[in-house]
C-alpha cells in the first residue's frame, strides 16, 4: 500500500480547500478502529489483561481503553466524507498521533497478553497513515495566520511544556544515573519505563520543534500545532479518565508527579485548540473567497 493510496496525491484543487479521501484512507481508519475495539474490549472485560502491573496503572490503562473506544469512532467518522475540510484532516492526524503514542506504550510497557498482535496491527497501520498524512500536510498551502499573539503564545507553551516534562523525567532518571538507585516508575521486569523513552526521544523534541516553528513564523507551524494540541488533549483526557472514575466511586487514587502539570496542560490545550480551530477555519474561508 503506497503513501499516495492512503491519503491521495496532492493536486492544485486539493490544496487548502479540501483533502481528497481515498478508499485506502478510510480502510486504514476502519482497520485501526476495529483493532482498538478488540484491544479495548479485552482490556475492559478480560479477567487479568494487565497482569503484574500496579493497581493504579491498571486503572489508568482501563480508563485509556474507554477513551480509545471514543477515538476509534471519531477516526472513522472523520474519514467518511469523500472530501475533508483542512481542519477535519488535522483532527484525523491528531487522533492518529494519539493512537500511535498510546499503543507504542501498550507494545513496550504491558506484559505480553492475548491481544499483543492486535497492538502490532494498530501501531503499524496507524503509524503508516500518520507518516503519510504528515507528508501530505507539508504539500498543502496553508493560510498566513495573522494573529501574532496566538502564534507566539502557543509556541512558547510548547517550548515550556517540552522543558517542563523533560525536567520531570530527568529528576527521576538523573539520580538513577548518579547513585544507581531504582527508578520510580520503571518498566515491566526492570525495563525502561516506556513513557520516558517515547517522551525524551520522540515526543518532547517534536513538541519543542513545533513551538520553534510557530515562534519563527513558519508556514507549517499552525497546522502542526493543531495536530499536536489534539494529540496532547486526547492523551491527557484519557489518562485522567481513570482517576476521575476512582474519585467518583471513592476508590484509591494515585497521582504521579506529572498530575498537576498534566491537568493545567489539559485546560490550556483545550483553550488553544479552540482558538486555532476558529482561526484556521476563518482564514481558510477568507482565502477561498479571494480566489
Amino acid at each position: 500500500m503506497s503513501g499516495s493510496q492512503i491519503i491521495g496525491r496532492p493536486t492544485a484543487e486539493a490544496l487548502t480547500r479540501e483533502v481528497v479521501r481515498t478508499p485506502a484512507m478510510l480502510a486504514a481508519s476502519i482497520v485501526v478502529a476495529i483493532g482498538i475495539v478488540a484491544a479495548s474490549a479485552y482490556g475492559l472485560l478480560a479477567t487479568d489483561p494487565y497482569r503484574s502491573l500496579p493497581d493504579a496503572t491498571v486503572l489508568a490503562a482501563r480508563g485509556q481503553d474507554v477513551g480509545s473506544l471514543i477515538v476509534a469512532g471519531l477516526l472513522v467518522a472523520l474519514a467518511r466524507p469523500s472530501q475533508l475540510a483542512p481542519t477535519r484532516f488535522l483532527a484525523w492526524l491528531g487522533l492518529l498521533a494519539y493512537v500511535v503514542y498510546s499503543y507504542a506504550i501498550y507494545l513496550t510497557g504491558v506484559p505480553m497478553n492475548r491481544v499483543f498482535l492486535v497492538y502490532v496491527v494498530i501501531e503499524s497501520v496507524a503509524g503508516a497513515a500518520l507518516l503519510v498524512g504528515l507528508w501530505r500536510l507539508t504539500t498543502m498551502v496553508w493560510p498566513e495566520v495573522v494573529s501574532t499573539r496566538l502564534r507566539r503564545s502557543t509556541g512558547w507553551t510548547f517550548v515550556v511544556v517540552a522543558v517542563l516534562f523533560a525536567g520531570l523525567w530527568l529528576s527521576t532518571l538523573l539520580p538513577v544515573a548518579l547513585t544507581g538507585s531504582v527508578p520510580d516508575p520503571e518498566g515491566v521486569g526492570g525495563a525502561p519505563y516506556p513513557v520516558f523513552v517515547l517522551d525524551l526521544v520522540v515526543v518532547l523534541p517534536a513538541v519543542a520543534a513545533v513551538g520553534v516553528l510557530l515562534l519563527r513564523g513558519r508556514r507549517l507551524g499552525p497546522p502542526l500545532s493543531v495536530v499536536t494540541l489534539i494529540k496532547i488533549l486526547t492523551l491527557f483526557a484519557t489518562l485522567w479518565a481513570g482517576p476521575a472514575y476512582a474519585l467518583a466511586t471513592d476508590g484509591p487514587v494515585h497521582l504521579g508527579p506529572d498530575a498537576a502539570p498534566s491537568l493545567v496542560l489539559l485546560l490550556a490545550c483545550a483553550w488553544l485548540l479552540t482558538a486555532w480551530w476558529r482561526r484556521l477555519a476563518i482564514e481558510t474561508t477568507e482565502k477561498e473567497g479571494t480566489r
